[in-house]
This record gives C-alpha cells, sequence and structure tokens, in this order.
C-alpha cells in the first residue's frame, strides 16, 4: 500500500443493505528507457516528446478530443518489466485513471492488481473480446471497454467525454458523442455476454451511439466508487487544510467542533454534487457524523495527540439506469 504523506487518515469500509481536481486526469503508462512522470497540458505539448506515430499520442488525442476533456494528462514511463515500481513511485501524483499506451494482457492484470490493493484510482483498459475480461473479474476498480477497432481509442475517449465532469453528477452509462469513436453493430446476444463478463461496449440504443453500462469488471457502479474517492480526497485536504493553518488546533470542544464543520461541509457538498442520497422522509442529505468529546477518548491517544473520535457514514445516491412501463390497452 502507497503511504500518503499526511496527518489525516481516511477510512471507508462500504456497507451493503440487507470536480476535485485530479479525479478525472488520466494517466497513460508507456515502457521506455527510464522510469518518469510528465504532464502535459495539451496534444501540441505532448508531440514534443511523443509524436504522431507513438501510441501514447494516440491515447493522449483521443482524451483531449472530447468536450470534456481534463486539463492535464499524465504519461509514465517504466522501464521493462518495472511497471509496478514507476506506478507505486507516481501514485501519489494528481492522475487517478490508469490507461496502457499498448495493452498487453500481463501489465493489465498487474496494474489491475496494484489499483484494487490500494482501493483508490481505476484502471481502464480496452480490449478486443469479452474473454479477455476474465483474470481481472474481481476487482472492484477496473473497468473494461470490448471494442474490436483497435485504431479507435475507446477507453482513453471516454475519461475524456466523462471523468472530468463534476464527481457525482453523472453516470458512465449512456456516454454518448466520444468523437473518433464508432459504435460495434452487436445483436443482444453478444451485448449481454459483454456484460455479463464484466465490460462495457459502445453500440446505438435508439439511433444514439452511447456505453452500454456503467460498471467495473466487478459489477460496482463507476460514478458510485469515483463517489467514495471524491469523499476521501476531500476530506483529507480539507481536514489537513485545518491542522496546517491553524496555529494550534486545541484538543478539547473548541477544536473537535473545527474538525466536525470542516467534515459537514464536506458532506454537505457531497450531497449537492449527488455523490450522497437524499432522504426521502426530511429531503435532507442522508448522512450522520459522530465526534467524540475528549473525555470519550483514551488517555494514550490525547497524550499522543491523536484524535480518533471523528467518523461518519453516508448513503450513495443512486441512479435510473432503465425503466419498465406497464400499460393496458382497452378494446
Amino acid at each position: 500500500m502507497v503511504e500518503t504523506i499526511s496527518d489525516v487518515r481516511v477510512h471507508i469500509s462500504v456497507l451493503y443493505p440487507s470536480p476535485r481536481v485530479g479525479l478525472g486526469r488520466p494517466a497513460i503508462f508507456v515502457q521506455g528507457t527510464a522510469m518518469d512522470y510528465k504532464e502535459y497540458t495539451s496534444i501540441e505539448a505532448l508531440k514534443g516528446t511523443f509524436d504522431e506515430t507513438t501510441a501514447v499520442y494516440a491515447k493522449a488525442k483521443a482524451v483531449f478530443l472530447q468536450k470534456n476533456a481534463p486539463d492535464l494528462i499524465a504519461v509514465v514511463t517504466y522501464e521493462e518489466g518495472k511497471m509496478l515500481d514507476a506506478a507505486e513511485a507516481y501514485f501519489l501524483k494528481s492522475w487517478h485513471f490508469a490507461v496502457l499506451a499498448d495493452y498487453s494482457a500481463a501489465d493489465a492484470l498487474a496494474l489491475s492488481n496494484f489499483v484494487e490493493e490500494q482501493q483508490f484510482k481505476f484502471a481502464v483498459f480496452q480490449v478486443a473480446t469479452a474473454t479477455e475480461i476474465t483474470p481481472l473479474v474481481k476487482n472492484t476498480r477496473t473497468i473494461v471497454i470490448v471494442h474490436s477497432k483497435v485504431d479507435e481509442k475507446v477507453d482513453a475517449a471516454l475519461l475524456g467525454n466523462v471523468a472530468n465532469l463534476p464527481v457525482g453528477s453523472v453516470t458512465w452509462k449512456g456516454r454518448y458523442d466520444l468523437k473518433g469513436v464508432t459504435a460495434e453493430d452487436l445483436r443482444a446476444t453478444e451485448i449481454d455476454a459483454i456484460q455479463q463478463a464484466g465490460g462495457l461496449c459502445y453500440i446505438e440504443k435508439a439511433g444514439i451511439a452511447q456505453t452500454s453500462d456503467g460498471k467495473t469488471v466487478s459489477g460496482e457502479f463507476i460514478d458510485a466508487i469515483h463517489g467514495d474517492d471524491w469523499i476521501k480526497s476531500t476530506i483529507e485536504t480539507r481536514l489537513q487544510k485545518l491542522l496546517t493553518e491553524t496555529d494550534k488546533l486545541t484538543f478539547d470542544a473548541q477544536g473537535i467542533a473545527l474538525l466536525q464543520g470542516e467534515l459537514t461541509t464536506v458532506l454537505n457538498e457531497g450531497f449537492a454534487n449527488g455523490i450522497i442520497d437524499r432522504n426521502d422522509e426530511t429531503g435532507e442529505a442522508n448522512y450522520s457524523i459522530t465526534a467524540l468529546q475528549r473525555a470519550d477518548l483514551s488517555e494514550d491517544d490525547i497524550a499522543k495527540r491523536n484524535y480518533k473520535g471523528l467518523s461518519f457514514r453516508y448513503k450513495r445516491s443512486g441512479a435510473i439506469h432503465s425503466v419498465d412501463v406497464y400499460g393496458e390497452v382497452e378494446v
């Protein structure tokens, strides 16, 4: 697990019932002669390092071509056999979605497993057939798009289309107008096979080319996990800022109230963005916060100046992805 340099640690457990800057940025992983990390704000800037004949250029162009393209993309260069070294070295940089310049099953599995171990960020791959998804199927943070037209970089195009929109405001199903990508002509049985395997495809529905679903290979909804990442990273950022900019955060009711206030602000923003569910009875955000007072904490933690009394829960906001309509006809 890559350790974040921070005084704040946010632990989120997902309970199942009986844009933040950077959270839409892709990183293109490519093999090279030396490990390196660079960021590019335009395709023109990238062209100076990776010309138009390279796989990196093709992926980057597909990202920047989209109407919701991020402010920058990253390129992670790794030496042969050392991709995970580079992934670990640059994991704390601002990218959030990893893609491969040149797909290989071994690299995809290694990168997918690495991201899964971190429980943060995503790996996104494009494959030609549904059977290629099988080794990845247990990973909740891997997205796979099945697309037979290998010259069309649908994985990168999808990220440019949706990843940089405000987290929580969109789902990944039904994303349309992927520039530079044409819809696949698939039968219903073929689409079902891809989705049963854990993949997405780009097809026409009602005459509109769009993504067939919005799930990771394990069946989790992408927007839900992306929302969890936003909550985690935003809480860490806000509380670290509070600790840094406050001359002394006192270990008493006043200091605890400041921590609780920052957490409340983040969860309210998450609710406004569509990450957190609305309570149908009250109309309010469906979350709760617990902030234990000093008297409820261990003397050892107090002596170490480590406050462990702040916790929260929230219910993820859902979305409608399909509709069944029932009617009657009188004769």
